[in-house]
């Protein structure tokens, strides 16, 4: 997945701006590539990225307790499959 220039790109018709913070629940996001996660995550966005699956964008972002700077000292510590649903709730404020 490249990753350089893609700092708001996400389907055709959602754009995320980085720092966004979403909040995923349990299932909307996979821990490894087919295995849906089983905890809720707050995510703060660096770069968002469409996945080849329909649904699915890849999200790259950080997950580090302390929100600014985060505190993790990586360029990020998440890289998960994301449900493209799930980030038009967040953006639309219903999270």
């Amino acid at each position: 997945m490249n990753w350089i220039g893609r700092a708001a790109a996400v389907d055709v018709d959602v754009e995320v701006p980085a720092g966004t913070k979403l909040f995923l629940l349990a299932g909307e996001w996979l821990c490894e590539p087919t295995v849906p996660a089983r905890r809720d995550e707050v995510v703060i966005v660096v770069a968002v990225c469409r996945g080849a699956t329909s649904g699915w964008a890849w999200v790259r972002g950080h997950v580090c307790r302390r929100q600014d700077p985060p505190d993790c000292g990586t360029g990020s510590c998440f890289e998960h499959q994301v449900l493209t649903s799930a980030i038009r709730l967040n953006l639309a404020g219903q999270r």
